[in-house]
């Protein structure tokens, strides 16, 4: 997992150079699930007129009303089942792939293949997480040099932030066995908040909730006593309210610790504050001694097999 954490610059960059000039349709659903639909919602705070859908409902409860002309979809892999079947439904899409021999980029009704360049991912997804947000970024206007320079010039200090917020998690778990964590985020960063929250649950076994400030101050507030709140913290107008909910939930008995963004343009912190997350997860799995990532269910795929050697 840290080999692949460690290569997220180049491939940051090599994404970045070849997908220079991208024009993504707006008014149109983007369908994915897990890290690719999480992805797109990053965007839904940045003031972008689309609509980002979960594959599965979206097959199971929307498609009855309308089929759709066009729309974006998206699996790093592929191979999602439920955005493969979403697939029929449209006449005409884009897909956001990493994989260009995968099933959804060759499905009959993809007008247009988008191509992640993320290498082989064996784990959890922060090569092709990355540089989903990357494509979408690019795709909607936005330049975001300034973000792949910084994951290529601030790797170590990422590295450093990580260790020390899975040390923390580590620490707190083991003396609080019941301990929940949140993730929160505000903005463009809910979407960072609900990565980092599946990667550590993926790698720790036990639930770690995500969700906006806002959000956890209706009611979930009530849980803070032995839990452990993490805030991912960007400028904005819920910088100060983020800032006094860490106070109140420490002095409620809840472990706190603040993630800023210090590298980058606000807009483009999303880029930039999963890398700690996933440090954090490796430092995790190590302590935890994780052998394998899936124990009890594997990657919802289509029965495909993966090419192992796309570039």
């Amino acid at each position: 997992m840290k080999d692949e954490v460690f290569e997220i610059p180049y491939r940051a960059e090599l994404c970045y150079k070849k997908n220079k000039g991208l024009i993504l349709p707006e008014d149109v659903p983007y369908i994915g699930m897990g890290a690719s639909h999480i992805a797109t919602q990053a965007f839904r705070y940045m003031g972008i007129n689309f609509f980002p859908e979960k594959a599965a409902e979206y097959f199971n409860y929307l498609l009855k009303y309308k089929e759709p002309d066009k729309g974006v979809l998206i699996s790093q892999s592929g191979q999602s089942s439920e955005t493969i079947w979403c697939a029929d439904y449209f006449k005409s899409f884009i897909a956001v792939v990493n994989n260009e021999k995968s099933a959804l980029g060759n499905h009959p009704n993809c007008s247009k293949k988008v191509l992640l360049y993320s290498g082989v991912e064996n784990h959890i997804a922060t090569k092709t997480y990355i540089n989903t947000l990357l494509v979408l970024y690019l795709g909607f206007g936005f330049d975001p040099a300034e973000a792949v320079e910084a994951l290529k010039k601030y790797q170590t200090g990422f590295e450093e932030v990580g260790t020390e917020i899975g040390a923390k998690i580590y620490s707190r778990t083991k003396r609080k066995k019941r301990c929940c964590v949140y993730i929160l985020g505000n903005g463009p960063n809910v979407a960072t908040a609900k990565v980092a929250a599946l990667v550590l649950s993926q790698v720790m076994r036990r639930p770690v909730l995500s969700m906006s400030v806002s959000q956890y101050e209706h009611g979930f507030i009530e849980t803070a006593k032995d839990s452990m709140v993490i805030a991912i913290n960007h400028e904005g107008r819920e910088h100060n309210r983020t800032k006094k909910l860490l106070k109140k939930v420490n002095s409620a008995g809840a472990e706190t610790y603040e993630l800023c963004n210090k590298y980058v343009e606000s807009i483009f912190s999303p880029l930039t504050l999963p890398i700690p997350f996933y440090f954090a997860a490796e430092y995790l799995s190590q302590k935890l001694k994780v052998k394998t990532l899936f124990q009890v269910g594997d990657k919802v795929v289509s029965k495909v097999t993966i090419d192992k050697n796309y570039e």
